[in-house]
Order: structure tokens, then sequence, then C-alpha cells
């Protein structure tokens, strides 16, 4: 495998086993998210930054809210950002096979809450910073590292903090957070989607109305009824296909790595009158046809009910949450037009919180650099400009003019669990093998983009 010149004298067995047990701490420390709380998590990779003869900050956007950022000093060339949130999602511990916050290490595995969402990124990022600082060698940009909080809850006391109150500390040309960089098999075919473009957000609150009254008198202007039809509505509805540049390149370099027939039914996808057969007929593996659903429409996710306060009291008002998602090539309007045509009149909605789509080239030396990468470590794999339909740091990051890709690398094998599965999930857990084979590709992609010749 060829490797950057200046990697190629490095003892990747201590490398690797030194990241392994960096992850390890990042995880146990329980930042969960609510409330957060990634002050002592933030305050270790500031230690780890100095041991690398670093000078980072803690930004403090409230109590126990902390931000971590440090810069290694280049050239004149465009500013690369490492960055990876630092707070996880809850875990139900009674569900697990190894508690989330203990960081085993058991059937080839790092077990935790955090370790592909995405304390995985953290550590490999402070193990590449720590590999450029004792190389020495002379860089043609500067480096950034940050460690955010607060991603998993909406950004605002990480990165869209940091973007309002500190951008010159964290304004880069280029930027490498989540989600992207592992390995999908599909259709035989090793691929590996590095994210260009992300969904919109655009949380919205249903309320409908009725009629007050004793339960044991059923009415048909029941309040919950109204509601819950409604979100029968949404559940069984796919809304209208919207299409935009990325997600039409998504689709066509995935295809073109199948053979036929699927090369040839995966762009159907994008087909307003076909898409919907495809995605829930024709694509055997269930997963990646509610991915490719996802993608090229808007969709709403109902997910929190409230309604009544006693058993046999009808009550007057029923309320939900759905989480919104805008197509990258929609817009909030359309999404909440869209809704409004299902909810009738006794439902009304409200947005609680919206952000749009977020689009970066595919046309840059960075992603050269990375797809180069992928090929000559993953042979025979291929690395393609991906969409995803969550939201991360990358919409604040990119308010600067940052161009981001999510490429956060773990190798996995066929037949193993697939991301999709281990993301936000119980038992989430990455691959020793896979996160030591991602480290080297992340150490490799940011030398040959940052080390001067």
């Amino acid at each position: 495998m060829r490797m950057h010149p200046a990697l190629r004298q490095v003892d990747w067995d201590r490398e690797g086993a030194a990241a392994v047990e960096l992850l390890r701490d990042l995880i146990r420390f329980d930042t969960t998210n609510p409330p957060g709380d990634e002050a002592a998590c933030a305050a270790f990779c500031a230690d780890r930054l100095r041991d690398a003869g670093l000078e980072p900050e803690i930004l403090t956007s409230a109590p126990g809210r902390d931000n971590v950022v440090a810069r290694m000093t280049g050239g004149v060339e465009p500013p690369l950002l490492l960055t990876a949130h630092l707070d996880v999602v809850p875990a139900e511990a009674d569900r697990w096979t190894h508690p989330p916050f203990a960081a085993e290490i058991a059937d080839g595995h790092v077990w935790g809450r955090g370790a592909i969402d995405m304390k995985n990124m953290a550590a490999m990022s402070l193990a590449v910073v720590g590999m450029l600082a004792r190389c020495g060698a002379p860089l043609r940009r500067d480096v950034l590292f940050a460690g955010v909080a607060d991603e998993e809850d909406g950004c605002a006391h990480g990165s869209a903090w940091l973007v309002e109150r500190h951008p010159d500390k964290v304004r880069a040309g280029y930027a490498l957070g989540e989600v992207g960089g592992f390995t999908i098999n599909v259709g035989g075919r090793a691929v590996y989607p590095v994210q260009i473009a992300e969904k919109g957000v655009c949380w919205i609150r249903a309320r409908a109305s009725g009629s007050t009254g004793h339960g044991s008198v059923p009415r048909a202007d029941n309040a919950v009824v109204r509601l819950s039809e409604f979100l029968a509505r949404v559940g069984r509805t796919r809304l209208p296909v919207h299409l935009s540049p990325a997600v039409e390149r998504f689709v066509r370099e995935l295809a073109a790595t199948q053979p036929r027939p699927a090369r040839d039914v995966l762009p159907l996808v994008l087909s307003p009158r076909l898409s919907g057969m495809v995605t829930g007929r024709l694509i055997r593996d269930a997963s990646v046809g509610r991915t490719l659903a996802a993608l090229v429409r808007n969709t709403a996710a109902p997910t929190i009910l409230r309604a009544g306060s006693r058993v046999n009291v009808i009550p007057g008002s029923a309320e939900a949450e759905l989480d919104g998602r805008i197509a990258v090539g929609s817009s909030e309007a359309e999404l909440m037009a869209e809704l409004r045509a299902l909810a009738g009149p006794h439902v009304e909605l409200e947005v609680v919180g919206s952000r749009s789509p977020h689009e970066a080239p595919a046309e840059t030396p960075l992603y050269a650099t990375i797809a180069e990468v992928v090929g000559e470590h993953h042979p025979g794999a291929v690395a393609i400009p991906s969409v995803i339909p969550g939201f991360t740091d990358a919409h604040y990051w990119s308010q600067l003019g940052t161009i981001c890709y999510g490429f956060s690398p773990v190798r996995l094998e066929p037949g193993g669990v697939a991301f999709a599965d281990l993301f936000h999930a119980d038992d989430e857990r990455i691959p020793v093998a896979g996160f030591t084979a991602g480290l080297r590709m992340l150490a490799d992609a940011v030398f040959r983009f940052c080390v001067a010749d």
C-alpha cells in the first residue's frame, strides 16, 4: 500500500493500539445529551492535545457545555478542520450486552455509546494530530481540531455557538467530520460513501382539537382520534419526490458500482412515478431501500405524543411532535404544504425548529485525495459522494464558507453488522480492526492533503 512518505516508518501496531485506548477513554465519559456535560471529556481532549505540543482552548457556551479547539500552524493554503462532537445519545443500559460506558473489548469490537457516533472520529483525529506534531514535517496549511458539544440536540452549545461567537477559531477551507467513510457492501462491491450533502431539519408540533366529554360516551370529534388519523396518514403516505444534483449523483454513482440488474434498477429511485415501488419492493436490503426512499423526498416521523390527564375524560386537545426532514432540493415551505394537505381542518401545524439542507461540491482536491486513499487502502473499493437523511455540525461549519465532507473512516467487512444498524442503536460498537484501518486511511488522507512535499 502506498502511503505518504512521512507515514512509512510509523509503527502502526503501536499507533493503532494507542488510538484504541484513546477511544475507550473517550467512551468512558458519559456525555449523554441531554444534559451533555461534555466538560470533563473536552478537558481530556485538551490534555492529549497538550501532550502533542499544541495549545488548546476550552470554550464554554454554558455550564458544563465545553468545546475544545486547537490549531497547528502551517502554510497559506486553506486550513483543514478535523471535527467531532463529544456528546452522545441516551443508552438504555439494560438492553445492552456490555455496559454502554464501560468501553469493553469483546468479540473483536470496542463496545460503547459513541463508538460509531462519533468518539471514534475524535480519537482518530487526536491521534492524527499527534502524528503530525511528532513527524515535524512542514505543513502547507493550518490543521485545526474541534471537539464540540451538543450536536445530538441541535448544536446550540457547540458548532452553532462557535460559528456565532468564535468564528475565527474554527474558520477553515475544508472540514472532515461525520457521516461517511464507512464501508457498505452492496452487490458484492465495497463502497465508501463520503458525505457531501445532508437533508435539512424541520421539527413540527401538530395539535388537534375537539370536544371534551366523559370517556364512557365516545365522540366522533375526539381530539385524540383526529390526531391519530393525521399521524396514520403521515405514516402511510409517500410525499412527492424532490431531486437535486447531489442526490442524483449519489444514486447514479452507486448504481454504476453494481452488476445488472441492480445497475439499471437503482436509477429508477429518481423517478417520481417508480421511486416508491423500487425502494419498497425491488431493493432487497430493506435498510438501503428505506434510506434511499428518505433521501429523495421530504419526510416526517411522529416521535412524541401528548394527550389527556385521566382515563375517563376525553381531552379537548392532543399534541404530537414530528421529526421532519427537508430533502436536498426542497424547502421548509414545501414540506409544510405537503403535511398540511394531510392534516385537514382540525389539526394545526407549527414549526418549532428548522434548518435548511446543506450541500458541498465534490470537485475539490480534498475529495480527490479521499477517493485516492480509499482505492489504495481497500483495493477494489470505491468512494462515492453521498447524501444523508440526518444532520451534522457541517450545517454550521459551512456558514463560514467551509467545504465539509463526512469522512470518519471505518472498514466494515461483508457479513458483519451494518453501519446503519449501529448508529444510535443498542450495543453500539466498532470493530477494532476496522477502526485501526480507518485510522490509517484518515492519517494518509490528512498527510497527503496537508504536509508539504
